[in-house]
């Protein structure tokens, strides 16, 4: 890491699974995907490129893949194969190797979108030891609602120091996915209910996704989690959830 503590959090929300492969992932064989993302591995390709981009534009960020092992037939994280694919592509340009190794991490935890952010944030914190001044969100772009509206409002991010670069699968941008359509509205609505994902439809999503029962804690030790001043409490075994209504430290930086 850089010994310079970086103050903008980029944080790339990961769909699916690079296993490796001659072609470095521009042939959707050498993804893990479900089949309802069949021909979207162009576009996570195009998010990994965003982040980068928005990296390279910025010596004060930090880019965080995130995404957990959440596929039986692997245990690697939808992060890390993020990052060996942008190492494969020599980061497509946009920064060097050197760079690459100070400037780019793995929250390898999170199994749905609201924690691609927190687990993200509280990594960033576990890492510097400050919160970050601004954090760039990046994924489809019909996620935005989701992911600004619904996750940084639930957690208390202030929206003004929240950046969004939005990129969507082909089957979205022409209308032929309905299925995916239909979903979105259904998903932000179950959010909007639930803010903070702890009901059993979306905590219960979150299950399926964890074949390796990786843990749900926010931080991995209590003095993290006491020193960080994060207002939680724990929901169910190995899963933790921010208490309702409660100013949380990443805002209170932000009010000094």
């Amino acid at each position: 890491m850089s010994h310079t503590a970086p103050e903008h959090l980029i944080i790339v929300c990961c769909h699916g699974i690079w296993l490796g492969g001659p072609v470095n992932g521009h042939d959707e064989s050498e993804w893990l995907i479900s089949s309802f993302q069949k021909g979207e591995t162009p576009t996570f390709i195009e998010h990994i490129k965003a982040g980068l981009r928005v990296l390279g534009e910025d010596d004060r960020a930090l880019l965080m893949f995130s995404g957990g092992p959440t596929r039986k037939e692997t245990r690697l994280s939808e992060a890390r194969s993020y990052a060996n694919l942008a190492e494969a592509n020599t980061y497509f340009g946009y920064i060097s190797k050197d760079e690459a190794v100070k400037r780019i991490s793995c929250e390898e935890r999170a199994l749905d979108s609201y924690y691609n952010v927190l687990f993200s944030l509280t990594k960033f914190w576990s890492d510097y030891g400050i919160w970050p001044e601004k954090i760039t969100i990046v994924s489809h772009a019909f996620k935005r609602e989701r992911l600004v509206d619904c996750h940084c409002g639930a957690i208390g991010f202030p929206l003004n120091q929240v950046d969004f670069v939005g990129v969507d699968p082909p089957g979205v941008v022409d209308g032929t996915n309905v299925a995916a359509m239909k979903g979105i509205v259904e998903a932000v609505t179950q959010w909007k209910e639930d803010p903070h994902g702890k009901g059993d439809l979306l905590a219960g999503k979150r299950r399926k996704r964890n074949p390796w029962g990786i843990s749900q804690t926010l931080f991995h030790n209590d003095d993290d989690r006491v020193r960080s001043r994060v207002q939680s409490s724990t929901v169910r075994e190995g899963e933790e959830c921010l208490i309702d209504e409660v100013p949380q430290p990443w805002a209170q930086s932000h009010d000094r």
